[in-house]
């Protein structure tokens, strides 16, 4: 029991690009045939879900002060936004994997309520609380808050269809949260893009949480290509807007595609040139997230600029995110079952029980 308590007191709001990892995943595998694999991702997605949700919920109850000590820490309060995605792309499966309309809207909703508190709450502090330097606090972790955004946009989109004569007022909302969210990586990035060349770093604090970068882009060009689809398929004043978000989309795109080499870069310098030793946390989902974003991206991009050839690309791209979430997953489980083993022996231990 004490270790379900200690995990709940020190949950990490990282965990929750598990779900963001799982779930688009499995989205990209429907999307390229892989039903298979999509269904098994969703089943394990609503899984720890439910999880961590409910754990998140006891926290915020229970342990209120972790909590709030988690969100005034400006390493830490822009993570929060993971909870955001999670919510969203799980409802996205519900949409894209099983075809539940209805139960994706609970989940957009919630998802809404989530980005509202969140986004308010951490940004708020971070303009009250912030004392340190630019380069004690600032990682690509921060970048996240574009990537909460963009899950908004893009369930929104998906579900506009599905709201009848409102389809056009949740199209509209959808293109707002895209602006907001293409503003806050715009903006972020530049702040982060100084961060790296003028502070140097460690090799310890490197790649992790830097594969948000191209995540963060990678969901704006997806969400902007859902965009272009949606509104193609409506009849009202949104076809005004198509070529803005169309351009928009191939800009953040070609720029997410940089990134990748430039992360396999830094990489390859921490782990052998530096000798970094693999040491699992769960910002190492991190990484696994942008692999299967730019998965699925790439391929809703094809569609809504009408270029198939790079929809090859995804064909083969999905099985790099299929091997980063095999590994990160089964370093997870490890992790967790050495931790469990560690803590109760320590708790066994002659003289433990009596203090």
């Amino acid at each position: 029991m004490n270790l379900i308590s200690n995990a709940i007191k020190d949950l990490h709001p990282a965990y929750f690009t598990m779900v963001m990892s799982t779930g688009i995943i499995s989205i990209a595998s429907k999307l390229l045939g892989f039903t298979g694999i999509a269904y098994a991702l969703f089943y394990i997605n609503i899984i720890a879900y439910t999880i961590l949700l409910t754990f998140q919920i006891i926290r915020a109850v229970m342990y209120w002060d972790y909590l709030y000590k988690d969100l005034c820490n400006p390493e830490l309060s822009l993570v929060f936004f993971t909870i955001v995605a999670g919510t969203n792309i799980l409802g996205s499966q519900f949409v894209i994997i099983v075809n539940q309309p209805e139960t994706a809207k609970i989940f957009w909703y919630f998802g809404i309520f989530l980005w509202t508190i969140v986004s308010l709450t951490a940004f708020s502090l971070l303009f009250i609380k912030c004392t340190e330097g630019l380069e004690m606090v600032m990682h690509g972790g921060w970048l996240l808050a574009t990537v909460g955004t963009q899950s908004v946009v893009v369930l929104g989109a998906i579900l506009a269809p599905e709201f009848g004569s409102y389809g056009s007022f949740v199209i509209f909302s959808s293109l707002v949260w895209w602006i907001i969210g293409a503003y806050l990586y715009v903006t972020l990035m530049t702040i982060l893009f100084y961060r790296l060349i003028f502070f140097k770093m460690s090799p310890e604090t490197m790649v992790p949480t830097y594969w948000i970068n191209m995540g963060a882009i990678a969901i704006t060009s997806l969400a902007g290509s859902i965009l272009c689809i949606s509104i193609s398929k409506t009849d009202g004043a949104d076809h005004d807007f198509l070529i803005f978000i169309k351009g928009f989309t191939l800009f953040f795109w070609s720029i997410g595609t940089w990134w990748i080499p430039i992360l396999i870069i830094l990489g390859i310098w921490k782990y052998v040139f530096r000798r970094t030793s693999f040491k699992y946390n769960p910002l190492y989902w991190g990484m696994v997230f942008p692999l299967g974003t730019y998965t699925a991206c790439t391929f809703k991009l094809s569609q809504a600029i009408h270029t198939p050839f790079i929809s090859d690309i995804s064909k083969y791209f999905i099985y790099l995110a299929y091997i980063a979430w095999t590994i990160i997953f089964v370093s997870m489980i490890v992790f967790m079952l050495k931790a469990a083993i560690t803590k109760e022996a320590a708790a066994t231990q002659p003289g433990r029980a009596s203090r």
